[in-house]
């Protein structure tokens, strides 16, 4: 505790230097994050603005950071530790430090030195929303009425006490906007999937029940706040914002009344509506690839990528996500359905050369996992074992894709207690992640025992994955 304290007092009068030459000259701003890693997944801390790296920090022996910012914007920042990212808040001549475990990682976040307040409200905001996400599904069937009353009384009450913070402490007007807006846009992204969380009636007839004054918000909506591009609760709604009113567009020119998230003219409703109503570029940008990636990765149909492409190409203006999108939707086609596995080169226990494509004998099941993602490492070894004593004619391969020796990878494996079997990594990582498009990590190959692609998109925990496993059996 006591080095801890000691720890504190460098950065704060580091701080109080910096102040006096801010005095002596204005024009030059800076301010200091710190903190204290508990359980590191890795050596770095990595400093982050939107998706830029600014800099990747060393943790020292005591598992200690300390950065400094010079002549930057105030706003939100992140770090990155290895696996996880969080934002922070910082403003000029700020001194910020924060203390976290990462098995707990948002729940242990706790922030201390000046403008702690500010972020800690934030983190306590970001946690309440994470648990109200998760009752949406269940208050959804509740009637509209009823269910905007439960959220409104909610979001009432985080204004109230976001009031209190801001008349107990001297907050910015940068803090006051950003906290605002996390309450309100939270809000708002819990209305716009109110119709798709009713599975009573068909989203038509949600729309169609919802009482007049439902979405009169709409009428303030902010589409291009530069401060708040990098939040998420405002990213977030603006993506159910656009599924929703790209929806009800749907439905006025097509015979559809229910939701169907791969049909190609309602994601074409929405990169079209994106563009028309959306001016800031990196929001415009941001909004338009995670479109076209969420449609990449789950739809089936490769005929309707090129569509999907050369409008994304005609209104994205970044040239970095338009070269990714183009590599994207090709690695894609290589996998279509019916395609041979592409022959990747992996290591086995022996740290011998072999080709994917030599392994599969009978039907297989291909999953990824990374010392990255723990609970996915353990969830999906858990699963594929269960698995495997219900489906023993399948084959189940798993792949690491990072740069381990196999030691590291069994080392990683026995932390974790979950069984060894069929265990290999990629001889090149970054090349094979590339040729299998491997994002989302979650990704899982059915394949047949001619080593051609059944399905390169499919989910093991999901509803319909073992209907689609006898169905490749009783063929």
């Amino acid at each position: 505790m006591k080095s801890n304290f000691l720890f504190l007092i460098v950065i704060l009068v580091a701080s109080t230097f910096s102040c006096k030459k801010d005095k002596e000259d204005a024009s030059f701003n800076k301010a200091y994050i710190g903190g204290e890693i508990i359980n590191p997944n890795s050596d770095y801390i990595v400093i982050m603005q939107s998706d830029i790296t600014l800099d990747t920090v060393k943790l020292n022996h005591q598992n200690r950071f300390s950065y400094t910012l010079k002549d930057f914007e105030p706003g939100l920042y992140g770090f990155f530790d290895g696996r996880e990212f969080q934002n922070f808040l910082i403003e000029h001549n700020d001194s910020l430090m924060l203390r976290l475990n990462t098995l707990y990682f948002d729940e242990s976040l706790v922030f201390t030195g000046n403008r702690a307040k500010e972020n800690n409200f934030l983190m306590e905001m970001y946690l309440l929303n994470e648990k109200e996400d998760k009752k949406i599904l269940d208050l959804g069937q509740k009637t509209a009425k009823e269910f905007d009353s439960i959220y409104r009384a909610s979001r009432d009450w985080k204004l109230r006490k976001l009031e209190k913070i801001k008349l107990k402490n001297e907050t910015s007007s940068l803090f006051n906007e950003i906290a605002e807006a996390s309450i309100n846009y939270e809000y708002y992204a819990h209305k716009e999937l109110y119709p798709l969380a009713n599975y009573k009636i068909s989203e038509l007839d949600a729309f169609k029940n919802l009482p007049k004054d439902f979405y009169n918000y709409r009428e303030n909506i902010d589409y291009n706040n530069a401060t708040l591009k990098d939040h998420s609760p405002y990213l977030s709604f603006l993506r159910f914002h656009f599924n929703n009113i790209a929806l009800q567009q749907h439905f006025t020119h097509s015979k559809d009344s229910t939701y169907n998230k791969l049909d190609l003219h309602y994601n074409l409703d929405k990169l079209e509506l994106i563009d028309k109503r959306v001016s800031n570029e990196d929001i415009k940008n941001n909004l338009l690839s995670f479109v076209l990636g969420q449609f990449i990765n789950v739809s089936k149909n490769t005929e309707d990528y090129d569509e999907m492409l050369q409008v994304f190409k005609a209104k994205s203006t970044n040239k970095k996500d338009i070269e990714v999108a183009e590599e994207f939707v090709n690695s894609y086609k290589r996998l279509k359905p019916g395609n041979k596995i592409p022959p990747v080169k992996l290591l086995n226990k022996n740290n011998k050369e072999i080709s994917l494509y030599e392994l599969i004998k009978k039907p297989t099941i291909l999953y990824f996992w990374s010392k990255k993602y723990k609970n996915h490492l353990i969830s999906s070894h858990k699963r594929i074992k269960e698995l495997n004593v219900k489906y023993p004619e399948f084959q189940y391969i798993a792949i690491n894709v990072d740069s381990l020796s196999y030691q590291e990878q069994v080392n990683i494996l026995n932390r974790y207690d979950v069984r060894i079997y069929n265990e290999y990594r990629f001889k090149t990582p970054k090349q094979s992640k590339e040729t299998l498009t491997i994002k989302p990590i979650q990704k899982v190959f059915i394949i047949n025992k001619k080593g051609e692609i059944i399905n390169a998109k499919a989910n093991m925990f999901g509803i319909g994955f073992e209907q689609e496993l006898l169905g490749i059996l009783n063929q």
